[in-house]
C-alpha cells in the first residue's frame, strides 16, 4: 500500500468550492490526467510487447481514466484515477505484473507509480494552483 501525506487540503477544499463544483471537478480531472501522464508512459515503456502479434498491443492499451465521486456517498473521496491497460489486456498484465507458473512477474505497473509519486503530487498541486488562480 502506497501512503502520502499532503498538508493543505482544507484550505484546497474552499477555494475548490469558491470556484463552483462543476468547475472543480473539471480543475481536478485536467489535473489529475496531466499529474497521472508520466505513471501511463511509464508504464508503456515496460509493459510486455510482442512483435508477432498483429492486434492492439497491451501498451497501447494503457489509458488514464477518471471517475467523479462526488455524488456518491460510498467514497470519502471527489475524483479517483487509475491508470493501466483496457479490460482486453487485464488478464495479460496481470500475468506480467505478477507472474505465472510458466512466467516469471516482470511489474511494470506498481513500479510505474512507485518511481513518480513526487512528480505526480508536484504536477497535480501546480495544476490545480494555476487552475485555481486562473478563476479565482
Amino acid at each position: 500500500m502506497i501512503t502520502v501525506d499532503i498538508s493543505g487540503l482544507d484550505e484546497l477544499d474552499r477555494q475548490l468550492q469558491a470556484i463552483g463544483e462543476d468547475i472543480a471537478l473539471n480543475v481536478i480531472r485536467d489535473a489529475g490526467k496531466a499529474a497521472m501522464a508520466p505513471v501511463a508512459q511509464d508504464m508503456k515503456r515496460n509493459a510486455g510487447y510482442d512483435p508477432s502479434n498483429t492486434g492492439e498491443h497491451m501498451r497501447d492499451s494503457i489509458t488514464i481514466r477518471s471517475r467523479s465521486r462526488i455524488k456518491d456517498g460510498n467514497w470519502p473521496t471527489v475524483m479517483t484515477f487509475s491508470v493501466g491497460p483496457s479490460s482486453a489486456h487485464a488478464m495479460k498484465a496481470v500475468a506480467q505484473e505478477y507472474g505465472t507458473v510458466k512466467q516469471a512477474a516482470d511489474p511494470f505497473m506498481r513500479p510505474a507509480l512507485d518511481n513518480n509519486i513526487p512528480k505526480v503530487i508536484n504536477t497535480l498541486s501546480e495544476q490545480i494552483r494555476q487552475a485555481i488562480n486562473k478563476r479565482g
